[in-house]
């Protein structure tokens, strides 16, 4: 979920300007997904905030963002891998080392269900961002949040350069199609094999083996229709011009689609099918959505969304862990701290870490040869 450095990679490429809407589309979905597992933690959760799988609208952000940044320059994979690393690393093995000195090395998980052995696996295997691939990895992630990073990883290092070298579908009924299958694919696997437990701390067995690979194909679903939402966005096909023309009305079917999941008469997953196009619409500053959704507010949102999205289960988690329970009058106050941490990790550890580590790349750049 964390491609949202427009700005900075396009003045690394010499590329594009931000797409606002889009970064304060990050940020509104990192929000939410926050609020959601807040709620979770209240006694009386009711279910109102069901947009967990918004994270999957993070994937289809990344495969846009990432095409729409390295479209017009050179691609150079060492110089691509260092900025992926710089923009995701630091904040990720962060959380991990908190999440496992604060609930997984005192013991507060069971040893019974899960041995030191696994632990000690599933540490190595999150330190290199892979145990969310399946066969390579178990799916145990001590920051549940980062489940989500081992496949953008994997979509960063083997998808996005296979997909760069090749070309989107060319006729808007194809590119059409290929988005609505792409989708239709992950919400089917996701509502037959979604298993939830994989992400816990414990030896668990799911009752298909389909299960491991549920979250690995929404990652490449999703980021594969945001490379051919990128396609549109650049031939300003007939999808795109519907989608800009029409953002309000499709707005108006997520809310639709909201309200019918709070009645129980529709799966939360259905969301996914609005994804690719939210992100097209968002890439027309015109319109009242995208006006909205780039506002200094939701545009700081998606700038240090990442650190909401990041963070925020391990400050409910320390909150939890202190207090026992969350009660509704504290859950605006919570809320205020996950914001304000957030704010902290991003101008403490996520911009000095990125920017550490971008200077090692370009000092170890060959001066140029001056004639």
């Amino acid at each position: 979920m964390v491609d949202r450095q427009f700005s900075q990679d396009a003045l690394d490429h010499h590329l594009r300007p931000e797409l606002r809407a889009l970064t304060g589309l990050r940020g509104l979905a990192a929000t939410t997904i926050a609020l959601a597992h807040l709620q979770q933690a209240l006694p009386n959760d009711n279910g109102v905030l069901m947009w967990h799988n918004a994270v999957d609208l993070f994937f289809c952000l990344s495969g846009f963002t990432l095409s729409y940044v390295y479209s017009n320059g050179k691609f150079q994979f060492s110089s691509y891998l260092t900025a992926r690393v710089a923009r995701i690393y630091p904040l990720y093995f962060l959380t991990l080392i908190i999440a496992g000195a604060a609930w997984v090395l005192p013991g507060i998980v069971n040893p019974a269900t899960y041995p030191a052995k696994s632990a000690l696996t599933d540490f190595l295997l999150q330190a290199v961002m892979l145990n969310c691939w399946p066969i390579v990895g178990s799916g145990v992630h001590w920051n549940p949040a980062a489940w989500s990073i081992s496949i953008e990883w994997f979509c960063y290092i083997l998808l996005f350069p296979l997909l760069y070298f090749r070309k989107a579908p060319q006729s808007a009924p194809i590119r059409l199609a290929c988005m609505i299958v792409l989708q239709a694919s992950s919400y089917y696997l996701f509502v037959s094999y979604f298993d939830p437990s994989l992400f816990n701390a414990e030896l668990h067995a799911p009752g298909s083996q389909l299960s491991y690979w549920v979250n690995w194909c929404r990652g490449i679903f999703g980021f594969t229709a945001g490379w051919i939402v990128f396609a549109s966005f650049e031939k300003r096909d007939p999808i795109y011009a519907f989608c800009t023309k029409f953002s309000m009305l499709i707005w108006s079917g997520i809310f639709l689609a909201v309200v019918l999941r709070y009645f129980g008469l529709l799966n939360q997953q259905a969301l996914v099918f609005f994804f690719p196009f939210v992100v097209l619409a968002g890439t027309c500053p015109n319109s009242a959505t995208s006006r909205l959704l780039g506002s200094k507010s939701l545009h700081f949102l998606g700038v240090i969304s990442y650190s909401i999205y990041m963070m925020h289960i391990v400050v409910i988690v320390l909150f939890v862990g202190a207090f026992h329970t969350v009660d509704g009058w504290q859950a605006p106050f919570l809320a205020l701290g996950i914001f304000l941490v957030s704010i902290g990790t991003y101008f403490a550890i996520e911009v000095p870490a990125r920017n550490a580590i971008r200077g090692v790349r370009r000092m170890r750049r060959p001066a140029p040869i001056i004639p």
